[in-house]
């Protein structure tokens, strides 16, 4: 099955979308996380992570500050694409 994920980090501004192939849903963020991840690495820290920032991280968001914003069932068949859109 396809999927379609968007991930946004609001620190940066960007929206990045990927289309991944895999049989569930949470499969298909875990390789979504991955990409975006390797693609984007985090900026290195010099100090050890607030409470407000640990409490992010727990809510959700990874310390680097991307999120997933969307995830959909790309119903299409085909070839496998992956396409990015990054926003400013």
């Amino acid at each position: 099955m396809k999927w379609q994920i968007q991930f946004y980090n609001e620190r940066r501004g960007i929206l990045a979308q990927y289309g991944v192939e895999a049989s569930l849903a949470a499969d298909a963020v875990r390789l979504g996380w991955k990409v975006v991840l390797a693609e984007y690495p985090s900026i290195p820290r010099k100090h050890r992570l607030s409470l407000f920032e640990r409490a992010e991280q727990i809510g959700g968001q990874d310390a680097s500050g991307w999120v997933v914003y969307r995830i959909v069932n790309d119903g299409r068949q085909g070839s496998p694409r992956v396409a990015r859109k990054h926003v400013a």
